[in-house]
């Protein structure tokens, strides 16, 4: 009879594995665990490394240092400073990924960006900032097709612009959290057509956009190539030293190879 028990709960054990990987999230599919394949990677922006990791830094005004995490969980992070400007915008941000360029050689294929955030101090005053781009390059004047943004307004957006400036809005938000890492991953697959799409994960759960989907689809490429930028961007009317730490981040092929 004690024989019979203990394969029944050897049985439970196995079942249970197999069932529980597959369970899926309400609000969102849960990230993946998967450990990434080797070369999945393709450009690590590892703080320890210096800020030459970024191709280039923009600072009008600003400050973009190497500065232990203040919350002491992560280690050596970039920390992106800007101040008042005279009633005009302040860029503090980097610009690009050395050795890395997303140019037209990559279109049709699909990268993931991932790193983790803390937004403090971050005063808003009801205005706009920006915490991250993927900008166009070589494209004329006017940014997109996608930021990570407030509008002080006590939320976060995410926001796409289409190339021909058909689509400009908001396609998902969440509240503004400061003061506590946040984390986000970004899919891109780069297009000049319809199959090019986005994908968000925030805080390790894929989100669901305005269309009702994980995936909003459109035109992602134009002009030469596009950067990723990281730091604080903000409409001249924003007032206060504003800091952003970012630590950790990746470009890669997969999910799991980037994620913070």
């Amino acid at each position: 009879m004690k024989l019979h028990r203990a394969h029944l709960t050897v049985a439970a054990i196995v079942v249970a594995a197999i069932v529980i990987p597959g369970a899926v999230a309400t609000a969102g599919q849960i990230a993946p665990t998967a450990k990434a394949a080797p070369g999945d990677l393709l450009w690590d922006g590892d703080a320890s490394r210096g800020t030459g990791v970024f191709e280039a830094l923009e600072k009008s005004p600003g400050s973009i240092t190497v500065a232990d995490d203040p919350q002491k969980r992560y280690g050596p992070s970039f920390r992106f400073e800007t101040w008042d400007n005279n009633g005009t915008k302040s860029r503090c941000e980097s610009r690009g990924t050395k050795g890395l360029r997303l140019d037209a050689s990559r279109l049709n294929k699909t990268y993931y960006i991932g790193w983790r955030a803390l937004l403090d101090p971050m005063p808003t005053n009801g205005h706009w900032i920006s915490f991250w781009q993927l900008h166009w390059s070589g494209a004329g004047p006017g940014g997109g097709p996608l930021t990570v943004r407030t509008l002080g307004d006590g939320k976060i957006y995410f926001q796409y612009v289409s190339p021909n400036g058909g689509k400009d809005g908001n396609i998902w938000s969440a509240p503004l959290v400061k003061g506590q890492w946040i984390n986000f991953v970004v899919a891109v697959r780069l297009a000049k057509d319809n199959s090019g799409y986005l994908e968000l994960w925030y805080n390790g759960v894929q989100q669901t956009m305005i269309n009702g989907s994980t995936r909003y689809t459109g035109p992602i490429f134009k002009g030469t190539h596009v950067n990723p930028k990281w730091g604080v961007y903000r409409s001249g009317p924003n007032q206060g030293h504003a800091v952003q730490y970012v630590n950790s981040p990746k470009i890669g092929l997969t999910y799991e190879s980037v994620k913070p």
